[in-house]
C-alpha cells in the first residue's frame, strides 16, 4: 500500500502558502516501510545539516546496493532491504531542533513509535506507553537511503525498520524546517491543537485498514 500526502505549515493558510512538502509512504505489512519526503518552494532557504562523516564513508561504500533499494521500492518490488551491518550508526537525540522529519505509527493497543529523520543521516526512533509517556528507545533502526538537494527542491527517502509495522493503526507524519536565517516552521498532516504538538492523538489523521 502506497500513501500519498502533503503536509501544512502551522499558522500558514495552506492554499497560499508555496512551500510544500509532500510524503510518499509505502507499507505492506511487512517489518520495514519506505517513506520519501519532498520540499519545493522553498528557494534554497532550508538549513539541511550535512551528513556526518562517518555516516557519509559508510553510505558511499554502499551508494550502489543504496541506490538499488532506492529503485527497487519506486518499481514496486518487495524485496527486502539491505541489512545494516550496524544498526545504530547515526543514532541521535535532538535532531528535532533544526530541519527533521518525523513519522509516528500508532499500535492498537494506543502506544506508538516515533521516528526522527535527518538529512544528515542521523535519525532517532522511540517507543512511547501513551501520550508523551513512558518514551525509551524504540527496538528498531533507520536507513537514509537518499538526502538530495537540486534547485530548490530536496529529496530524502528512508528505510524505517521495526517489526511491529504489520500491526500499526494510526499514521502521523510531520516535519521541522529551519530555514537560513534560523526560524522554524512546524508542519503536520494536522494541527489539532493551539501550539505545534506532532504527539498529539488527533494529529494520527492517516487510518489503515
Amino acid at each position: 500500500m502506497i500513501l500519498n500526502a502533503a503536509l501544512s505549515a502551522f499558522g500558514e493558510p495552506g492554499l497560499r502558502n508555496p512551500e510544500a512538502i509532500t510524503v510518499e509512504f509505502d507499507i505492506e505489512g511487512r517489518n520495514w516501510t519506505h517513506i520519501s519526503f519532498r520540499l519545493s518552494g522553498f528557494g534554497g532557504r532550508v538549513m539541511l545539516p550535512e551528513w556526518l562523516d562517518s555516516i557519509a564513508a559508510a553510505h558511499a561504500r554502499r551508494s550502489a546496493d543504496y541506490a538499488a533499494a532506492f529503485l527497487a521500492s519506486r518499481s514496486g518490488k518487495k524485496a527486502n532491504p539491505l541489512a545494516e551491518p550496524d544498526p545504530d550508526r547515526g543514532r541521535a537525540d535532538g535532531l528535532w531542533r533544526t530541519t527533521c522529519f518525523e513519522v509516528f505509527a500508532q499500535l492498537r493497543d494506543g502506544s506508538y513509535a516515533e521516528f526522527n529523520i535527518s538529512p544528515s543521516g542521523q535519525w532517532a526512533a522511540y517507543h512511547f506507553s501513551s501520550y508523551r509517556e513512558g518514551g525509551r528507545d524504540l527496538e528498531g533502526h533507520v536507513q537514509v537511503i537518499r538526502s538530495e538537494q537540486a534547485g530548490d527542491a530536496f529529496e530524502l527517502d528512508a528505510i524505517l525498520h521495526w517489526p511491529e509495522w504489520p500491526h500499526i493503526d494510526r499514521i502521523a507524519l510531520s516535519a521541522v524546517i529551519e530555514t537560513t536565517n534560523g526560524n522554524l516552521s512546524y508542519w503536520a498532516l494536522a494541527h489539532p491543537s493551539d501550539k505545534p504538538d506532532f504527539h498529539h492523538p488527533d494529529s494520527f489523521v492517516l487510518e489503515l485498514p
